[in-house]
């Protein structure tokens, strides 16, 4: 039987992960694009893994995400599937990148989620200062350095959108992960230097943002904002070019933007956004839509045409 493609294991750069192409996120479980009960989001969780996918990423800034993910995995083997989690935006301890509050986070991550361990642990959101704060003695890294040591976590991320921040963390020579966000999409492929270190030193590159934050989601890109964040127009308007390019070629949006993230096989996992168990299926639907390789060979010409830096 063919293994569905969204399930193709993929090792994470150089770390001990074998990951499913397709995971999830838990921005979305957390409400950060719209209320999300217990219920919804602890069974997008279940809903996940039943249906094969190995990767969990979470945030303590993703509001009850944690907190879901826990339920949800409460009795499930813990060597079933990775999870990572991450420091430096905890909302008690926010923008802090010291070693202490690395340490205390971690801390409380692992009480939140139920687990010992975590598979991955992020640097989260830094800022070129608050990165200088976690490089520096006493900082961010030096902690987690020492959880790695302790086996507490297994692997070293960050995640972030600045290119410098990934490189100067690759400097360092104890980043094993980088998540990328917003970065490879049906309207903006700006990672070919990231991806060319990351072959270079063996770092394991996820794609933390697919769907353009939403905007290639198959809702209205004009609808698409959150309290705190309202997209560029320019990158709007670019979105609704995408969508009336597969409405004319008769192909879901969503379906489009997620197998093109896994067709880059230099990613090795996507995560999704999903919320509920309903968006978890809805994805694994688009996922494994069968796409016309002539629409494949069409794409580059649309991807010409709507580009945004």
């Amino acid at each position: 039987m063919t293994i569905p493609k969204p399930l193709e294991i993929r090792q994470l750069g150089k770390t001990h992960m074998n990951v499913t192409a397709v995971s999830l996120g838990g921005a979305g479980l957390g409400g950060i694009f719209g209320p999300v009960g217990d219920a919804d989001g602890v069974a997008a969780v279940e809903k996940a893994l039943e249906l094969g996918m190995n990767y969990l990423d979470t945030s303590p800034k993703y509001g009850a995400a944690e907190r879901r993910m826990g339920l949800a995995l409460r009795g499930v083997p813990r060597d079933s599937y990775y999870l990572s989690s991450k420091v430096g935006t905890h909302p008690d301890r926010p923008l802090d990148y010291s070693a202490d509050a690395a340490r205390w986070s971690v801390d409380r991550s692992l009480e939140v989620l139920g687990v010992a361990y975590l598979d991955v642990c992020h640097l989260h959101e830094p800022e070129p200062h608050h990165l200088d704060q976690a490089l520096a003695p006493g900082g961010a890294l030096e902690a987690l350095v020492e959880l790695k040591d302790q086996g507490v976590i297994r692997a070293i991320g960050i995640g972030v959108q600045d290119h410098d921040l990934h490189l100067r963390m690759v400097d360092t020579g104890h980043l094993d992960v980088a998540m990328m966000v917003n970065d490879y999409t049906l309207l903006r492929q700006n990672a070919e230097d990231i991806f060319a270190v990351a072959e270079e030193t063996g770092v394991g590159l996820i794609n933390g943002a697919a769907l353009a934050m939403g905007l290639l989601s198959g809702r209205d890109p004009d609808s698409i904002g959150t309290p705190v964040w309202t997209p560029p127009a320019a990158e709007v308007a670019a979105a609704k070019e995408v969508h009336r390019w597969c409405d004319e070629h008769g192909i879901p949006v969503l379906a489009l933007a997620l197998q093109f993230s896994v067709r880059e096989d230099r990613y090795d996992c996507t995560l999704l956004g999903a919320a509920t168990a309903q968006e978890v299926t809805g994805c694994w639907d688009a996922l494994t839509l069968e796409i016309p390789e002539s629409t494949w060979h069409e794409l580059p010409n649309l991807l010409d045409r709507v580009r945004v830096s």
